[in-house]
């Protein structure tokens, strides 16, 4: 198309009519049960398989959100004005998706949607009850997720009584078209894995004993609940740098009376500066995804 024909080339809305007619088999998105956050403007390139899924989180490029117990549209209604005298009326603009998501995860699920929370961060990706995948395609016709603008979280309400606890966020959809137009879906029967499969990273906190001169490092990691230890890490698993270089570990030994791990490194000397931490986010053999802080310590 040349310049001269894009210029001044009016959309009336009468082309493309889609027919509605009934026949074949229907498709609805059912109760939604997982959100997935994909980076901004993503473009799912491969096959959705589990194995690519897993990929993404661990590239950072797919955050999880499970255990959705409600999915709430709450958009406005569209802004319809009546003209004077005639009373005709026509619509000035319509207004973009909007739902209520109330989860039952626990505080530090609230802490992490609220570290999540903000304007046009990411897209959207919906699974359904049966396993289905709901997404759009962009003009090229790629798949994408739905373009987000608002993303933030609300207040979190404790246990009382028979009322459960719950973390909610309030989203916005903000292309119409995406959906209206747009919207499209991979049936659970297309898939390898369900969307339970496709859990959330979690959070591990590392703490190192003291360091002395040497080439070894004690570190507990636990998860945030403090109770329950990460076992099964492996040497390449974890980060290490001393004075800002890499000093990564070529031995990891768990001892399952103590609940930690005893890293084998280069050599240290009083002074140094030593950060230790998982090596961004994991996924272990177990198919378990996990991040973690990273600690610091002076050897001594």
């Amino acid at each position: 198309m040349s310049l001269e024909t894009q210029i001044n080339t009016i959309n009336c809305g009468a082309n493309g009519v889609l027919g509605t007619g009934l026949a074949g088999c229907r498709q609805d998105r059912k109760r939604v049960v997982a959100l997935g956050l994909v980076q901004k403007g993503f473009v799912f390139a491969e096959e959705i398989t589990k194995a690519y899924m897993r990929e993404l989180q661990v590239a950072g490029t797919l955050i999880m959100l499970q255990g959705v117990v409600s999915f709430e549209d709450s958009t406005s209604d569209d802004n319809i004005i009546t003209r004077a005298g005639s009373g005709i009326k026509v619509v000035a603009g319509k207004n973009p998706y909007e739902h209520t998501v109330t989860f039952d995860n626990g505080i530090n699920f609230h802490k992490a949607l609220t570290s999540l929370s903000g304007y046009g961060n990411y897209d959207l990706v919906l699974f359904d009850v049966e396993g289905a995948i709901f997404l759009t395609v962009n003009k090229s016709g790629s798949p994408k997720g739905f373009t987000m603008g608002m993303f933030e979280n609300g207040k979190y309400i404790g246990a009382n009584g028979t009322d459960a606890s719950s973390q909610s966020i309030l989203l916005q959809l903000i292309d119409r078209a995406e959906i209206d137009e747009r919207m499209s879906w991979i049936n659970a029967s297309e898939l390898d894995f369900s969307p339970s499969e496709l859990t959330g990273v979690n959070e591990v906190l590392v703490t190192p004993n003291p360091i002395v001169a040497g080439t070894s490092i004690v570190v507990s990691a636990f998860l945030l609940d403090k109770t329950h230890p990460v076992e099964g890490l492996l040497f390449g698993n974890f980060a290490v740098t001393k004075n800002g270089a890499a000093n990564n570990p070529t031995v990891a030994v768990y001892s399952s009376t103590t609940k930690k791990y005893t890293l084998t490194v280069g050599a240290m000397v009083a002074t140094d500066v030593i950060e230790v931490s998982l090596n961004g986010i994991i996924l272990t053999l177990a198919d378990v995804l996990y991040k973690s802080n990273t600690a610091s310590v002076i050897v001594t």
